[in-house]
Parts: C-alpha cells; sequence; structure tokens
C-alpha cells in the first residue's frame, strides 16, 4: 500500500466547488481526506484510511468531528 502524503490534484479541484457548504475548514479537510482515501486507499474505512495517511508534523492527529456531526 502506498502511503497518502496529500489530497490528489484532481480531487481538491473537484472538491472547491463545495467547499462553501462547510462552515469551518477542519472539516472541509477532513471530508478532502475521506474522499481522496476512498478512491486511493485499499482499505476503505476511516481507520484503514488514517492509517496510510503521512502527517507532515510529527504527532500531529486529526479530528473525526464532521463524520459525526
Amino acid at each position: 500500500m502506498l502511503p497518502l502524503v496529500g489530497i490528489p490534484v484532481t480531487v481538491a479541484k473537484f472538491l472547491k466547488f463545495y467547499r462553501h457548504i462547510f462552515r469551518k475548514e477542519a472539516g472541509f479537510q477532513h471530508i478532502s481526506r475521506y474522499i481522496s482515501g476512498l478512491l486511493m486507499s485499499s482499505n476503505k474505512t476511516l481507520q484503514g484510511i488514517y492509517s496510510q495517511i503521512v502527517w507532515s508534523e510529527e504527532g500531529k492527529t486529526v479530528s473525526r468531528r464532521a463524520m459525526h456531526e
């Protein structure tokens, strides 16, 4: 499995049209990572997607709250 190091350019271009739907940037970033993971990851669960993401900052955590509101 290849690590996910960012949002693919094609996904980012598509999602920019939906940015106005999200009140907070954190929620939009979470959905961007989730959709990228669904497209790129062989494991389609949140745990599987997040286990493949390589964070640029050591010790960084991400809230999954956007998926539950």
